[in-house]
Parts: C-alpha cells; structure tokens; sequence
C-alpha cells in the first residue's frame, strides 16, 4: 500500500493538512471555484482489519496498520472527504484507485480488483461513483479497464516536457524560472484526457512541501523569493487561460500545500481565478465537467 513507504512529508496525525483543507474549502467558497479531489479508496474507510483479499503483490498492504482513524489518521480520512462533500461548493470526489496501486507494474486483474474497492469505497460513503480518475504516479493504464468501471476522464501528463539539461545548476534554474505549459483536453480511446505538469504545479517545487524542505540548491535563494516566483509562475498559468484562451490544468497533493510558504502563493491565486471567471474570463471546470467543453 502505497509505494513510497514514507510518511516523513506528512504532519503528525495530520493536523497541517486538515487546517489547510480548511483554507482551502473557505477559498475556494468565497471564489465560487469548483475544485476535483482525487482520493485514494482506503482514505474513504472509518477502519479495516488490514486483510484486503485480491491479487496484490507480496507485502502490498503491508503499511496498512489494520485500525481505525482514531489510532492512525493518516491511513483513514473519510471525515476529510465528507467535509468535502457537506460544503456548499459541489466539489467532485474522483478516485485516485483503492491502495494506489501502479497500473503498469500489476495484472490486469490485480487494477479491476482495486478498482471494484474503490467504486465499492465511494458506494459506502454515499458518494457518486467516480467518473474521474488520476493514476498513481501518471502510470499508463488501459482505457478499456477504465471505461468498464464507468471512468469518462483522465489527467495525463504532458509529453517529453523536462528540457535536457545536463547542467545541475541550469537544470535547477529551469525549475525556479520556468513558466506554466499550455494543455490540452483531448479524446482519447473513449476516455477524455486532460493533460498537466508531471509535477505538481499548483505548489512549488522550489518551496517547503508539506513538512519537507526543498533540495539545498533551492534554499541558496531567500524564502520570500522563492515564494515571489511561485506567484509569478501561477499568474502566468492564469495568463494563458485569461488571455491566451488556453486550457490550463493545476494540480497538487494536499500534503504539498500545507504550509504557510505554498499558501502565502496560492491563496491571492484562488482569488484571481475567482476574479477571472467572475468577470467571463475564464472557466473553471471539475474533471467530470469537461467534456461540455469537447461535446
């Protein structure tokens, strides 16, 4: 369960992300902006016995402490998902696969079975099944799986987008100084795909993530400046939509945000998207809703 097998970027009992959640569903209210929380299954569970039957690897599940929210509260969150849900804000809850299981190292038969809990998750919640999907890692998936369980949409990430850069230094300049790509919505063996940054681009990678700091390269640059190119890095990605009438896809993980250094970005940049789509400028649409756009 889960590949990464670190928990380190994670506040403990996951208090920062709850108080940036909150920040966020308050933000999001005052703009009026409709947001897509992809959510992996088992979060969606108030416990579990640890015993998850199916054609998992060997040692899969072998993080997953088998309590409840009450003991390990990074395992469970379905109090995160229903404050979710009960906000006057119609946010959609997409599913991010049961046990963020990586389609492209596992049998087709191990994907369907995780995909089955996860539908199974979101059914127990009273939740709509999900009809939106974001794979673990971007990992390749096939289409005909997705579709059998009812899948419309996709984010996909955006081809041979790294420049080559051999240089460290210049290589991490790029990654201060670059700015938001154009993306693309697009269909695509029956699945609409909504393309984005391989890295999360609604954070930065140049500022603390969660409650990990960035590479020492980074840190050599003043914390305020940091924050400053980030800001300049999302107005810009406005820039596109706003004025280019480009489609822009901005993503992250909850735990990314869950600082003041990434809020300090991000909150006047939920502000102007609200201003721009008040004003007809640009549109903000959930995953599920974007094949209004291509129908």
């Amino acid at each position: 369960m889960h590949d990464l097998e670190t928990f380190s970027h994670l506040s403990r009992d996951r208090a920062a992300e709850e108080r940036v959640l909150s920040d966020l569903l308050q933000a999001c209210r005052r703009n009026g902006i409709q947001v897509t929380f992809d959510v992996v299954g088992h979060l969606l569970e108030e416990s579990c016995d640890g015993v998850h039957p199916g054609p998992y690897p060997t040692g899969w599940w072998k993080n997953d402490p088998g309590t409840s929210r009450r003991e390990h509260p990074l395992f469970y969150a379905p109090d995160l998902v229903e404050k979710i849900r009960s906000d006057s804000i119609d946010h959609e809850i997409c599913t991010h696969t049961y046990s963020h299981v990586l389609a492209d190292e596992v049998s087709d038969k191990t994907l369907n079975r995780d995909l089955t809990a996860a539908r199974a998750a979101h059914e127990e919640q009273g939740l709509p099944s999900p009809e939106s999907i974001v794979m673990p890692r971007h990992r390749e998936v096939d289409y005909s799986i997705l579709s059998d369980h009812g899948i419309d949409v996709i984010r996909t990430p955006i081809k041979k987008y790294n420049p080559e850069i051999k240089n460290p230094f210049q290589k991490y300049w790029w990654i201060a100084t670059r700015n938001h790509p154009p993306c693309e919505i697009r269909l695509s063996q029956g699945l609409l795909e909504t393309t984005c940054t391989p890295h999360p681009s609604l954070s930065s990678t140049i500022l603390p993530s969660g409650q990990r700091r960035p590479s020492p390269y980074f840190r050599l640059l003043p914390r305020p400046v940091r924050e400053r190119l980030h800001r300049r890095y999302l107005r810009d990605a406005i820039g596109l939509a706003a004025e280019e009438d480009e489609h822009v896809h901005l993503w992250t993980h909850l735990h990314n945000i869950a600082n003041d250094s990434q809020w300090r970005a991000i909150k006047p940049t939920l502000d102007d998207l609200g201003r721009c789509q008040e004003q007809g400028d640009a549109e903000i649409l959930r995953m599920c809703d974007l094949r209004e756009v291509v129908e």
